[in-house]
């Protein structure tokens, strides 16, 4: 790719932000408005029947966006009355050596769907993904560049929406649970003098590396990768997370177990999720993987909770959404990656 970054995208010098006819008054997003903004995604999450709950973590995040700590603007709609019923955020991805990424992410209030306003916010989204890219990576860069979210596949207009502008399908990931019953699950043990110890027994910046391991021949990218740590460490239970050691004592495995409060309420019932599951390619075939997931599915069983979750690419090269499937997890939905290249 010889054409310059800055020629390719041509960003326009000022974004507006969607226009005040579609009923909403737009501004950037404030401290003021986080508890606001959290009811907001509550209400759709419960509307659109959400596979996935937003931790309050990462709606703080939002608030880093107009902060100046990342490459990145989120902006809130109100109505005429003042209330907030609509936000939208771009973030622009730390790039790997091939390509760089924009996270657009939307919430409108179920009330004032049908109306324009979420095609309004992806121009915005797209325009200001266009200036950040510039900013970010530099006028000469040749870096590929693309806008990315996950939808829920039952989410019909929003992947119409998608689809109208551009995007494509690219990968398609498998929500599955396991309901817990009065069977205590089975604890498997891995073999060849390979064992599993409680989280707490190393350091995080350790599991990070084990992370980046374990996931480097996964789709996507390094950087890519490494936010899934990020997004998902805040909401750690460390009750039910596990690492696996080898004969030597060295970190080769750990499975990421959360707990989400939101997503209980909105499920009407408690449940632990599985965000990671990784184990080195040098230390497989000991059955560290099975391990893993049985020593986390026993701790929450024993916690009392009423099902266990976790995701799975599809396209998984080593099998792992028939692995779950034998070990008791069935598909409760299904979430698409769209991206457009730009």
């Amino acid at each position: 790719m010889n054409q310059s970054l800055i020629a390719r995208l041509q960003p326009a010098d000022v974004v507006e932000y969607p226009k005040a006819h579609l009923g909403l008054t737009w501004k950037r997003l404030t401290a003021a408005d986080l508890a606001e903004l959290t009811l907001l995604i509550r209400y759709c999450e419960t509307a659109d029947n959400a596979l996935h709950s937003v931790n309050d973590q990462r709606i703080a995040l939002f608030l880093e966006y107009n902060l100046g700590v990342l490459p990145a603007e989120a902006i809130v709609g109100r109505d005429a009355a003042g209330k907030l019923v609509a936000f939208a955020g771009v973030e622009i991805q730390i790039p790997d050596e091939d390509i760089a990424r924009a996270e657009v992410v939307a919430f409108i209030s179920p009330d004032f769907r049908g109306r324009g306003i979420g095609r309004a916010v992806l121009k915005w989204q797209e325009s200001r993904a266009r200036q950040l890219f510039v900013e970010v990576l530099g006028d000469d860069s040749t870096l590929e560049v693309r806008l990315a979210n996950l939808v829920d596949a039952h989410v019909d207009d929003r992947r119409r929406l998608y689809m109208a502008a551009g995007f494509s399908s690219r990968r398609t990931f498998e929500v599955m649970y396991h309901q817990f019953t009065n069977t205590e699950v089975e604890v498997a043990q891995p073999c060849n003098g390979y064992i599993i110890q409680p989280w707490a027994v190393v350091s995080d910046a350790t599991l990070q590396q084990v992370h980046d391991q374990a996931f480097k021949d996964h789709w996507g990218t390094k950087e890519e990768a490494r936010s899934w740590w990020l997004l998902s460490r805040p909401g750690l239970d460390p009750r039910w997370s596990f690492v696996a050691l080898d004969p030597e004592g060295t970190v080769v495995g750990y499975v990421m177990v959360c707990r989400h409060p939101a997503r209980w309420v909105q499920a009407q019932r408690s449940e632990a999720y599985i965000e990671l599951l990784g184990v080195s390619p040098d230390a497989r075939a000991h059955g560290l993987g099975k391990a893993l997931l049985t020593s986390a599915m026993a701790a929450a069983q024993a916690a009392g909770v009423e099902a266990i979750g976790l995701d799975v690419d599809r396209d998984n090269p080593h099998g792992a959404r028939d692995f779950y499937e034998r070990m008791g997890f069935a598909t409760e939905g299904y979430q698409i990656y769209y991206a457009l290249d730009l």
